[in-house]
């Protein structure tokens, strides 16, 4: 008989990770910073068993939490770091969520304990798209636009990367400023996370984190274009769509099958075999919603071919 169902026969509560204050509201907050706050978990005092923390797990792409796993004794309490990027985030009421697991003693069990952090977010500043894509066979630029409505705008003074092969321009634009990417044509093969982090003169937009993710693929590979589907709703919309079309460099392509286990993207796709294959990717939420998901497009030509589109979305 386990601890927990042991605990519950003799009337005892089983042994829980506690947090005081599992949800919190942050207010009103400006989209664009990093916006962070740490939680606090507990083993209680007077628990026998110690609890492991194992995992910390975000509800979506734009949360993060750094947190390696932690052995909390009866009375010791450990730091939850989370940060969202509210660069990719609507604008409005907004709660994002994320999961602690963890074991008690020697208990293989695994018990969770639910976080939730809330702001209402406030638009000044726009990072259009507010994230980017690379998915090419050599070198590729992308630009990202910056928009300040107030009646001083910021200035991006710097823009730096991740990546050695990501290198960045910053230039005046037509209402704001430009910020071009250049992926070199001799980076490595492969698919990696990177970030654009966009320095200002203002303190309060300090700096702006935006997502890029690269793939990098060999010559004879299929590409996709637009290699990732950017989708910002007007008020009152509460549906998108975008198509992506599938090369192989003038080889035949065929849709074996189109998925993305987000609830809020519905994905179609062409039959039958020829130059060109589109997936239509459909994005169904309530208006202020946001959020960032992947379509995994399998093909039957050229035969074992698996090509990820990132999908992104966000409200006015």
């Amino acid at each position: 008989m386990n601890a927990i169902l042991l605990a519950v026969v003799l009337g005892a509560p089983p042994v829980e990770l506690v947090c005081p204050a599992a949800e919190v509201d942050l207010g009103e907050k400006k989209c664009g910073p990093q916006l962070t706050h740490t939680f606090t978990v507990a083993n209680p005092v007077g628990n026998r068993d110690p609890i492991v923390i194992s995992q910390v797990a975000a509800g979506c792409g734009c949360v993060r939490s750094d947190v390696t796993i932690r052995r909390l004794a009866p009375g010791e309490s450990a730091a939850i770091p989370i940060t969202v990027n509210t660069l990719t985030q609507a604008a409005g009421p907004n709660a994002w969520h994320a999961t602690v697991s963890y074991t008690v003693g020697a208990n293989a069990v695994v018990q969770h304990l639910p976080l939730t952090l809330k702001a209402r977010l406030v638009r000044e500043v726009t990072v259009s798209p507010p994230s980017l894509a690379f998915s090419t066979t050599s070198g590729a630029k992308q630009t990202l636009t910056v928009t300040d409505r107030r009646a001083k705008p910021l200035t991006v003074t710097k823009a730096t990367t991740t990546a050695p092969h990501l290198t960045t321009t910053v230039r005046p634009a037509a209402g704001g400023q430009e910020v071009e990417l250049v992926l070199a044509a001799e980076s490595p093969a492969g698919e990696t996370d990177e970030a654009v982090t966009l320095f200002t003169d203002d303190p309060e937009y300090a700096e702006l984190r935006v997502p890029v993710r690269v793939t990098k693929r060999p010559a004879a590979d299929v590409s996709a274009t637009p290699a990732a589907v950017n989708l910002r709703f007007a008020a009152g919309q509460s549906e998108l769509s975008a198509l992506v079309q599938l090369r192989a460099g003038g080889k035949a392509v065929a849709v074996a099958k189109a998925e993305c286990d987000h609830p809020s993207v519905r994905v179609k796709w062409s039959d039958g075999s020829g130059p060109v294959a589109t997936v239509r990717v459909v994005v169904v939420v309530a208006a202020a919603a946001a959020g960032q998901a992947d379509v995994r497009v399998t093909l039957a030509e050229p035969p074992g071919t698996v090509v990820t589109v990132p999908v992104t979305w966000s409200g006015r």
